[in-house]
């Protein structure tokens, strides 16, 4: 039986009624979590455990793993509905995943910081360390945050399918509205996230200026009431609109492979997809001096740094605005090349003051992150209208999962390729003792390692034709540029060979036993 289902095309929904307000409510609490993994990793993983650089940029991308599954996640939220719903109990099973692992980091107990504290409380990194055994106690928390990134890749899905459900029903001179608003929400549930962090986990033992301060555990109980809260809320305050199909009411597994296969072999779909692996491989290719530089050159301490990462969040929502209120209707490439140049300048201005000696002081270094949050606001809103004007009604999980499992699978392997490419430095560039020391041979290094990131990240804009220049050109391309099976197989193929050899990478990193081959960025085993 063959149905058509037009139900609501005409209805304009708002994310602001009693039965939606758990889709903001969503979007913050996934920001609230992103912002915790990444604000904690800085004092836990770089202080309290004392991981090497290289290794905690690895396991930082371990953690991003589960992002790649992007794909396979909106196949399975298109395909199987449960209880006719393909959104709604999916986002309910995220965060139920995410809860699971929160009580998990609660409840475990953590083990005793890796370096020796000295007598003002903070530590002494010219001693040996007092408890070796910490390193290998990272891996259950990085694996309880695979598990949690697990979870937020399925709410992620789940959730900006029904953005993209509500967005195709705007009118065509405001569409993104409801997109820049969730992003807003997402930015301010960062923002919560650093003001946590900033207050609560600002003792030394995690790089911070206080004596007092919840422990990693604490700060995990604090995410899982806000989890709690959310599970309730999506039961109760979210409405899943019905979806648009012109196809079988009751779809098999074969027709949504069908189906799935065609938009991978979609040209237009194509060139987005090589333009955001290409753009985030190249962005990730980052020194692995950076943490060192901020923690021992600049002396940034965890209160600062929240605080300004709470700035730039306030910037990212202005960014939002701002893109939002005059910019829709601008050129999508522009706003790209702009955006870019713009925030390389501004992190190379405090970078290399900071490399040379000439002004090290942690507010001056942090400065950069809330002046660069606008244009890199406007990137990440750019990326999002493109993906609304090219996903398919009804098939809106599988273009999240598209674009985000191609995009995703690029960072981890700009990871690990840095590793490999700034392990061939010298001095090395992951080794405290070098920072300490602080001769000019080795500032110089230093700063041709970030010479190399900045130039990665401008080489990606002879990238920019692959977007369309604005809403109508994407039309435009969905109609006119052909499908070809060769686009499917390079769509299955990239992510698939990059995320092997990252893992690979990534993972023999993370242990003990090969983290000092060169091959993965160590120093060489004895």
């Amino acid at each position: 039986k063959v149905e058509e289902v037009k139900e609501g095309v005409e209805e304009e929904l708002s994310l602001w009624t009693r039965k939606n307000f758990g889709i903001p409510f969503t979007g913050f609490i996934c920001g609230y979590m992103l912002g915790l993994l990444m604000g904690t990793r800085y004092g836990f993983f770089l202080g309290y455990l004392g991981l090497e650089p290289y290794v905690m940029l690895a396991a930082g991308s371990i953690m991003r793993i589960p992002e790649v599954l992007l794909l396979p996640l909106g196949i399975l939220t298109d395909s199987f509905p449960i209880f006719g719903l393909h959104r709604k109990p999916y986002l309910l099973i995220a965060w139920a995943i995410v809860g699971t692992a929160l009580l998990m980091l609660s409840l475990w107990p953590l083990p005793d910081p890796y370096y020796c504290i000295g007598p003002d409380g903070n530590y002494n990194y010219l001693l040996p360390p007092c408890n070796p055994g910490a390193h290998e106690a990272k891996n259950f928390y990085v694996a309880c945050s695979v598990l949690i990134a697990f979870g937020l890749a399925l709410a992620q899905v789940s959730g900006d399918g029904l953005i993209i459900q509500y967005s195709q029903k705007e009118p065509i001179e405001s569409r993104g509205k409801i997109k820049a608003e969730i992003m807003m929400m997402i930015t301010a549930g960062m923002l919560t996230a650093n003001l946590t962090v900033a207050f609560l986990m600002n003792s030394k033992e995690y790089l911070g200026t206080f004596d007092w301060g919840l422990g990693y555990d604490g700060i995990m109980i604090i995410a899982l009431s806000f989890v709690c809260l959310l599970f309730v809320a999506t039961v109760f305050f979210v409405r899943e609109p019905k979806m648009v199909r012109l196809h079988r009411s009751r779809s098999t597994i074969r027709s949504n492979l069908r189906d799935s296969w065609t938009l991978m072999k979609s040209g237009a779909f194509m060139g987005i997809l090589m333009f955001g692996f290409s753009t985030q491989m190249m962005v990730h290719i980052n020194t692995t001096a950076g943490p060192l530089v901020k923690s021992r050159w600049a002396e940034v301490k965890v209160l600062p740094a929240q605080l300004y990462h709470m700035g730039s969040s306030v910037a990212e929502i202005a960014g939002v605005f701002l893109v939002k209120k005059y910019l829709l209707q601008s050129s999508w490439r522009r706003i790209f090349f702009s955006a870019c140049v713009l925030a390389v300048i501004l992190d190379a201005i405090p970078a290399f003051l900071t490399v040379f000696g000439i002004i090290r002081n942690q507010y001056f270094y942090l400065g950069e992150e809330i002046l660069a949050a606008i244009p890199m606001a406007a990137i990440k809103l750019v990326s999002g209208l493109v993906l609304i004007e090219m996903a398919e009604p009804g098939r809106e999980g599988l273009s999240i999962g598209l674009m985000g499992t191609v995009t995703q699978a690029s960072a981890p392997f700009g990871t690990a390729i840095s590793n490999q490419i700034f392990a061939l430095f010298h001095p090395n560039l992951s080794d405290v003792r070098n920072f300490e020391t602080d001769s000019d041979a080795f500032r110089r290094t230093v700063a041709w390692s970030y010479v190399v990131s900045y130039v990665t990240t401008l080489a990606s804009f002879f990238l920019v034709f692959l977007i369309p220049d604005q809403k109508v050109e994407a039309q435009q391309r969905k109609e006119n540029w052909g499908h070809k099976r060769s686009y499917g197989v390079l769509v299955l193929l990239v992510p698939g060979i990059c995320c092997c050899y990252s893992l690979v990478l990534l993972v023999l990193t993370n242990l003990e036993s090969t983290a000092c081959m060169p091959w993965v960025g160590g120093k060489g085993c004895d």
